[in-house]
């Protein structure tokens, strides 16, 4: 066979060395405008990182290293809020690098607020564009996507951009109030938002919101020193600086709201809360006095009021107001139990009187029998609420039990109450109770 032969020809190699990039904002203005973002950021790297363009004769930085350096920055975050997909790999992390440069640039600017370092965007026209407009502009595309995000509840990344929103436009009070109420929240961002909500109110924001939002941070603080003291008494929380300061700062801002709205409940059941937790008590009865006298029909402020009386042991005026509640409500079952409580330890109470007379003088004879005949009497006060506990909710251990105690009493000075005992027993066993 014959043999083929090859020829191999020497191919010169061809080198094709990349054009050379030259600085130039003009360029890079005008790519911005069109939206090429890899031309413009290909341009406007090659110019911020050339010293004879950024820099004069004399070392000083040049005309238009502002406008460079400014232009650096709108390139970068229009990277990072184009929504073309083959720019978005242009740059891992844009913003850094555009808040950088917009910084830079504002020093180089010596803070001129409101003059124009470029013209409009995206329409190529040699119009001003102010600092005030473009901070707007990329403000607003932070937030349309900070927004998606935040409705993905994707809450700490959406925060990210409303931390970027602000970084345009930090005195923005709709902004604020977004980053301290809504956006900093959900993403557990406590500090931030505290510090974000005090920035809106100091710019003049009223939204109640905020007011609300910065007692559930200042409270979130305290609740997480507290819980450190878990199954120990209050008296040591109690001595806890930080949980004292962040209960009085939640404190404060719920009387603040007291005092702008007085007759809202909500805000006064804040307050109160506080001071219940925090042991104050004749300041939330003070407080608690204020709701029930602006509510004749509030029965729930009268039954606190109860509690805080029962809590100071003075229980004739607990009873009172229990007795209070229960002329608004008489099915109400929490006070009746109250009262049913107070008035039968008025009946234990004479009966421990009646046994700790001993003596066998008449004296001590006929009060024993005195004592002996108030017993029944003050079974019978308590009688009426046992009843009505156990008739309101008859699955109720408590109410149940606790008649069952008044009706044995009883029996001591009217056998009539055996019958009763017995049908009362039925009850319980179908409830699931045990009984003898």
């Amino acid at each position: 066979m014959k043999k083929i032969a090859t020829l191999l020809f020497a191919l010169p190699i061809a080198v094709f060395a990349q054009k050379e990039i030259k600085p130039s904002v003009s360029k890079a203005e005008s790519a911005l405008q069109k939206g090429n973002f890899d031309e413009a950021k290909a341009i406007i790297d090659a110019t911020v990182s050339n010293q004879e363009y950024m820099v004069d004769k004399k070392g000083n930085p040049s005309r238009n290293a502002a406008k460079a350096w400014y232009l650096k920055g709108m390139i970068y975050a229009g990277i990072d809020t184009t929504k073309v997909e083959k720019y978005k790999s242009l740059e891992a992390d844009p913003f850094p690098i555009a808040k950088e440069a917009f910084l830079k640039a504002e020093e180089l600017d010596k803070g001129k607020k409101n003059e124009s370092l470029v013209n409009r965007l995206f329409q190529n026209l040699p119009i001003p564009m102010t600092k005030d407009e473009v901070n707007k502009f990329l403000a607003q595309a932070y937030l349309e996507r900070g927004y998606k995000i935040y409705q993905a509840k994707d809450y700490k990344k959406a925060f990210v951009d409303i931390e970027r929103v602000l970084f345009f436009v930090p005195t923005d009070t709709t902004q604020l109030l977004n980053a301290g109420v809504y956006f900093g929240p959900a993403a557990d961002e406590t500090e931030k938002s505290i510090a974000y909500i005090k920035k809106y109110q100091a710019a003049g924001g009223k939204n109640v919101d905020a007011f609300i939002q910065l007692y559930a941070l200042y409270a979130k603080k305290a609740d997480a020193e507290r819980a450190k003291y878990k199954g120990k008494g209050r008296d040591e929380y109690l001595k806890d600086t930080a949980y004292v300061r962040n209960i009085n700062l939640a404190l404060g801002v719920a009387k603040q709201l007291t005092e702008k709205y007085p007759t809202n409940m909500d805000y006064l059941n804040m307050e109160y809360n506080i001071y219940t937790q925090t042991n104050r008590l004749p300041e939330a009865k003070a407080l608690m006095e204020k709701k029930a006298n602006a509510d004749a029909n509030d029965k729930e402020s009268r039954y606190f009021l109860g509690l805080i009386d029962n809590e100071l042991k003075d229980y004739e005026g607990a009873k009172k107001w229990m007795q209070e509640a229960l002329k608004i409500d008489a099915d109400y079952f929490d006070a009746n139990m109250v009262l049913a409580k107070l008035t039968y330890a008025d009946a234990q109470k004479v009966k421990d009187q009646r046994n700790a007379i001993n003596g066998s003088k008449d004296a001590d004879l006929k009060k024993r029998q005195e004592l002996y005949l108030l017993i029944p009497k003050k079974l019978k006060e308590s009688l009426p609420y046992w009843e009505k506990c156990a008739a309101i909710n008859s699955a109720d251990q408590d109410a149940m039990y606790g008649l069952l105690n008044v009706y044995s009493d009883l029996t001591t000075y009217d056998e009539t109450y055996e019958a009763k005992i017995k049908d009362l027993k039925k009850k319980m066993k179908a409830q699931g109770m045990e009984v003898d």
